[in-house]
């Protein structure tokens, strides 16, 4: 019997065409775990490409039925209706969730999104670059409306009009081809996506077809949530426990009570969010999740969820992105503060991480009261004297205060030396896939059997995605001072490694670690400094019938 004949046809996009084709809802990725693998230096590397007129390869779509659903394509989040010409990506999602978040004002506030171009450089420019005088962001430069708002809100950058005119012009051309197959089976679509899928971060077609056949109409689930909060982050796979209590919590401070009447109109009374149902409340609680993750890698020095010192943190942000998924700038510095004053000063305070704490501290997060919230968050965390270091005497990777020391140590930006560049979140995230500790990147220095009872454990380690055989190799040549420094070591104690003068070794980096922790703690607690809210609160504070006075008791 002769095989059936898939129907293919050539077209061609531009960026403007990929996002109307995405915000309406008829150009489909598939919700699979861990969909969207690039990280902020390749979609800068993508956006590179395109502003020079370098070719970036075609896409592969399939034409296909949809069932209604809510999408999340990077930080972009689509209502979308049934529809029977839906085009489903089979392969270049990467490049299409790229180009379309960061020309869209709303998705390019997600961190990987974030670009502007320099017209001082003639390049795209990261997001830590944004704040330079003649640096546009990329939204405003691909609408000419947006374009000359910012304009007139710089108008030292005027001068460089018609450069911002060409670079507009460039991206609007753009031309994306792609060939979009109909009549298709799942096996002819599964020859063709090996055939192509020999390039990049790699993707296996099960995960891709087990998505298309099965995701579109599917409810939301505990699991589901997980996996697609660690698709969008790289923070790990949090447990279903973890998920469950980050929807109880959110809804109530109380996550002992029987929840299955979660949704019975006695609950939804005391309830923060008594007009929703089971599945909105499943959506809500994904997005304060991914919020909250955010606030961690963003803000907090917290790449993974292992290296997070106790788990109400999470879920206490969970709520307060829930109930303030926008908060004002000043809060989210006071907030850092108060993650790590709890982490810190947990013996000063008695915090051991129990639902106890977790119920105390959520307590204080109010509907209708951000700035109120954060201010009782911050004095259930009062510190009677600065919070003293971490004993570096004892590591074990279970600990909240080995994990502190691993956040801190994330913050130097520890170099891959493999690569020469920083180690990612996605390379973190692979080598900790599974794991419920940092463990597997806290890589020793010395051997363990080498060292004394005495010996300070918390100075052998850094992070490193190696096993500290090849780490101790790639130290035995000659490594670039800055490399160095991202895993707080020198020459002085790269030579005594070198020389296997291990003790020499560890008293000499317990003392850079307590150093730079030292100045680290300093920085992130705070201590010593003003906590004063938002400056409009002083100046205009909200009225008490503004104010909800949080759930009732269950």
């Amino acid at each position: 019997m002769e095989e059936s004949q898939a129907v293919s046809t050539s077209q061609v996009y531009t960026i403007a065409d990929l996002r109307v084709l995405v915000r309406s809802g008829r150009l489909r990725v598939p919700q699979f775990q861990r969909s969207f693998r690039w990280e902020a230096r390749d979609v800068l590397s993508l956006l590179d490409s395109v502003v020079r007129g370098y070719p970036f390869g075609s896409l592969l779509l399939w034409k296909r039925e949809a069932q209604a659903q809510v999408l999340r394509i990077g930080g972009l989040e689509v209502e979308a209706a049934a529809r029977e010409d839906a085009l489903w990506v089979v392969d270049g999602q990467q490049r299409i969730t790229s180009l379309v978040n960061v020309v869209d004002p709303e998705g390019a506030k997600d961190p990987r999104f974030t670009l502007g171009y320099s017209l001082r450089n003639h390049q795209v420019v990261g997001a830590s670059r944004l704040d330079e005088s003649l640096v546009i962001p990329l939204p405003d430069l691909f609408d000419i409306g947006r374009a000359l708002a910012w304009l007139a809100d710089n108008p030292d950058a005027s001068e460089h009009a018609p450069l911002i005119q060409d670079v507009a012009g460039r991206l609007n051309r753009v031309a994306v081809p792609a060939t979009v197959m109909e009549q298709a089976d799942e096996s002819v679509l599964r020859e063709v996506f090996d055939r192509i899928n020999s390039r990049g971060k790699r993707l296996n077609a099960a995960e891709i077809f087990d998505a298309i056949h099965g995701g579109p109409g599917r409810e939301l689930t505990i699991p589901g949530i997980a996996a697609r909060v660690d698709s969008e982050t790289r923070f790990g796979l949090l447990s279903d426990t973890v998920v469950v209590q980050a929807l109880l919590t959110r809804r109530h401070p109380d996550i002992t009570r029987d929840i299955h009447s979660e949704f019975s109109p006695a609950r939804r009374e005391v309830s923060a969010f008594p007009g929703e149902d089971r599945q909105e409340a499943y959506e809500a609680t994904e997005r304060a999740l991914v919020a909250a993750v955010r606030f961690l890698q963003g803000q907090a020095d917290v790449p993974h969820m292992t290296f997070l010192p106790f788990r109400f943190q999470l879920l206490v942000l969970t709520r307060f992105f829930a109930l303030f998924p926008q908060p004002h700038a000043r809060n989210l510095e006071l907030l850092r503060r108060w993650l790590w004053r709890s982490s810190a000063g947990a013996d000063a305070l008695s915090i051991s991480g129990s639902r106890t704490d977790l119920r105390d501290m959520a307590k204080h997060v109010v509907p209708g009261e951000e700035s109120a919230s954060v201010q009782r968050l911050l004095d259930a965390v009062r510190l009677p004297e600065p919070p003293g270091l971490p004993d570096l005497r004892t590591f074990r990777s279970t600990r909240a205060d080995s994990k502190m020391i691993l956040a801190a140590m994330w913050k130097r930006n520890p170099v891959n030396l493999m690569t020469g560049q920083s180690v990612t979140l996605e390379e973190l995230a692979t080598v900790l896939e599974g794991e419920t500790t940092p463990r597997a990147v806290a890589v020793e220095l010395a051997p363990a059997a080498v060292l004394g009872p005495d010996s300070a454990l918390a100075a052998n380690r850094v992070i490193a995605v190696d096993d500290r055989r090849e780490l101790v190799a790639q130290l035995s040549g000659d490594v670039e001072e800055s490399a160095l420094a991202s895993l707080l070591l020198d020459q002085e104690t790269l030579g005594l490694l070198q020389d296997n003068r291990y003790q020499e070794l560890l008293q000499r980096r317990e003392k850079m670690l307590e150093d730079y922790l030292s100045d680290f703690l300093a920085v992130r607690t705070a201590y010593a400094y003003d906590d004063t809210p938002p400056l409009v609160e002083l100046i205009s504070p909200p009225s008490d019938q503004d104010r909800s006075h949080g759930e009732a008791d269950l």
